[in-house]
């Protein structure tokens, strides 16, 4: 299979998205006011919590796990647990190192771990919801996030920890305002499950206060990635890349 590659380079904002047909892909949510400073400092990763199962720890474990036990795959227990680690799976090629941490009492969390960042001394510590929608994405989404930041363990705690919201539906208007007006540093990804246990990251759009912590001068672009073969127009491989100083940039 033969893939042809070609990059978007763009920076955006709320009235500049880059879009297929007619549904945006990223975006960068304008800046706000912000105190937050970087620090320099090197903070080594906190020590993760143990997974809420010992039975899977990975997609494909799930998957084993799922096969051998005969849990109906359309339970509320897989569609959870399964797009909680495609969404880690993910977002491992824009330098994300997550564990999934959900379960009965996650407080909330689903994810945690780190984000590498090409101009930052150190990861930038993260908490992560994931949300399969059916419906589209409302601003009471991101107050949940926030409220989730209470029950973080010892490690994710303080004001330079990032909230990301992993969702299977884009950002709407109510969503980015807030996340613009969060008093933290808050990311939104839109992962979608694109067949054969492979995630796709379509939208991914964060605050000032993000940038504050690391995330300056990144943008967000876009990677066209067509098979040969397919379909002339067929849109099934573009997907969000991150950008520094003019080049992809790509986790070592």
């Amino acid at each position: 299979m033969t893939l042809l590659l070609h990059i978007s380079r763009r920076l955006f904002s709320a009235s500049h998205t880059a879009s297929v047909g007619r549904q945006p892909l990223a975006n960068i949510v304008p800046p706000a006011a912000s105190t937050t400073q970087k620090s320099d400092l090197p903070q080594p990763r906190p020590v993760t919590p143990v997974p809420p199962s010992s039975q899977h720890t990975s997609l494909q474990s799930f998957l084993a796990y799922a096969r051998d036990t005969k849990l109906s795959t359309s339970s509320t227990t897989y569609v959870g647990t399964y797009y909680e680690y495609l969404c880690a799976l993910s977002l491992r090629r824009l330098g994300f190192d997550l564990t999934r941490t959900g379960g009965r009492a996650d407080a909330g969390i689903d994810l945690l771990g780190s984000w590498q960042l090409p101009d930052a001394s150190h990861p930038l510590r993260c908490i992560v919801q994931c949300k399969k929608l059916k419906a589209k994405a409302g601003p009471n989404l991101v107050r949940e996030l926030e409220g989730a930041f209470a029950g973080a363990p010892t490690g994710w705690r303080g004001e330079d920890v990032v909230g990301v919201l992993c969702a299977s539906r884009e950002a709407t208007k109510g969503v980015r305002e807030a996340i613009r007006n969060a008093r933290r540093g808050l990311m939104w990804c839109q992962i979608e499950d694109i067949g054969e246990d492979v995630g796709r990251v379509r939208q991914m759009l964060w605050n000032q206060r993000v940038g504050a912590l690391g995330a300056e001068g990144v943008s967000v672009g876009i990677r066209h990635m067509l098979v040969a073969g397919d379909v002339k127009g067929q849109d099934s491989h573009d997907e969000v890349v991150l950008m520094w100083k003019g080049e992809v940039w790509e986790p070592s």
